[in-house]
């Protein structure tokens, strides 16, 4: 009997990373497809959330939230790890996967619901998912999560027709980047998989790889990414747990790191700026593309917290050589920069917490989903 159950969505960005890490690492788990009633009587109960992945363990403890989880399951299963040793190695995979799951997810949404083929098939796919066991028909399910979609996360996470075309490119941009890393590697660092693998399986695997217009993009540009994409959903057939990782010495990192200090660092800065004074709403220049309306995001104040954390708990020694890797990234200074939301905590638990959800509150996360800051996701 499995000691985990999965729950998970098909089309989920972070069920694809957390699943990836779970048949890597060879843990046994039954799989759960969401439907509305398992995320109302189920999930949403138990975490706090009506979101997916979650992970309920056969003692009834339930977990969420991928960035803490995985380190939970490193912990508590030290076999076939993810998480390198060494806390050099650590912290640029920390750095590295806090932003695929943050920055990296606009792009990924992006690509799904921005041009209407590519939007109505996903549509379709998610309304068949959530209407099962409703009345509701999957054609009307998936034209009103389209639409939803479209209007929080292309319209609400500040798309308009002036950088249209820009954040198009980011994606094949990214796979120039990945394609130049997988060059002579099996994996990111090296003969194994690690979190940085992990990491990026977040939008390359559901999004990109099987989405169709982006899976047609990477089948013709970017063979070797292509190719990594199957082999690390299958990388549980093989033996690993030896292997050695890079050092991230490979200057085909570099471009990577310098969109993260141009363009995700400060972007957590001007939005933990905003959550600070309680704006609803900000305006920035990020990676020399200009987004007039973005949303303030509470969880991504706490990752800022969470990496200028990480990296004040370096040793000395680890702090300066993490310096002279990421020099001329803009990084560095970036987390030396006080941060405007400091006393936000830091993102370190993955248990859920039960909550007791109303009749009103239930039918609006029916419709809506729990927000991204929801009232249950720190007290």
């Amino acid at each position: 009997m499995a000691r985990y159950r999965a729950y998970v969505s098909d089309v989920s960005y972070f069920s694809g990373k957390l699943e990836t890490a779970l048949r890597a690492r060879r843990i046994d788990y039954d799989r759960v497809t969401i439907t509305p009633r398992v995320l109302l009587d189920e999930v949403l109960p138990n975490t706090g959330w009506m979101k997916v992945p979650a992970l309920r363990r056969d003692d009834g403890r339930w977990l969420c939230d991928t960035t803490p989880l995985l380190r939970w399951l490193d912990r508590e299963h030290p076999q076939r790890t993810l998480i390198p040793a060494d806390p050099y190695r650590a912290f640029l995979s920390t750095l590295i996967e806090d932003y695929c799951d943050e920055w990296q997810w606009r792009s990924a949404m992006f690509w799904r619901w921005a041009w209407p083929d590519n939007a109505r098939y996903l549509g379709s796919r998610l309304g068949r998912e959530l209407s099962r066991g409703t009345v509701h028909p999957a054609w009307a399910m998936g034209l009103y999560f389209r639409k939803r979609q479209q209007r929080i996360y292309l319209r609400g996470d500040g798309v308009r027709a002036d950088n249209f075309a820009a954040i198009a490119a980011l994606y094949p941009q990214t796979l120039g980047w990945l394609e130049a890393l997988l060059n002579g590697r099996r994996f990111l660092l090296g003969a194994r998989p690690s979190l940085v693998d992990v990491a990026w399986m977040g939008p390359m695997f559901r999004h990109f790889a099987q989405d169709p217009r982006p899976a047609a993009l990477m089948a013709e540009r970017a063979p070797r990414v292509w190719a990594w994409v199957a082999r690390l959903w299958n990388a549980g057939s093989e033996d690993w747990a030896d292997a050695a990782l890079d050092d991230f010495g490979d200057p085909a990192w570099n471009p990577l790191f310098a969109d993260i200090g141009a363009a995700y660092l400060p972007y957590l800065h001007d939005n933990a700026a905003a959550v600070a004074s309680g704006a609803a709403r900000f305006a920035g220049s990020y990676g020399g593309i200009r987004y007039a309306d973005l949303p303030a995001i509470r969880y991504r104040a706490r990752c800022l917290n969470t990496l200028q954390a990480a990296y004040r708990d370096l040793g000395d020694a680890v702090r300066a050589a993490v310096d002279a890797r990421l020099a001329g990234s803009g990084i560095v200074e970036c987390l030396r920069r006080p941060g405007a939301a400091p006393t936000l905590p830091v993102i370190d638990r993955a248990e859920g917490r039960a909550c007791r959800i109303g009749g009103a509150q239930r039918l609006r996360f029916y419709f809506t989903g729990t927000p991204w800051d929801a009232a249950t996701e720190d007290s």
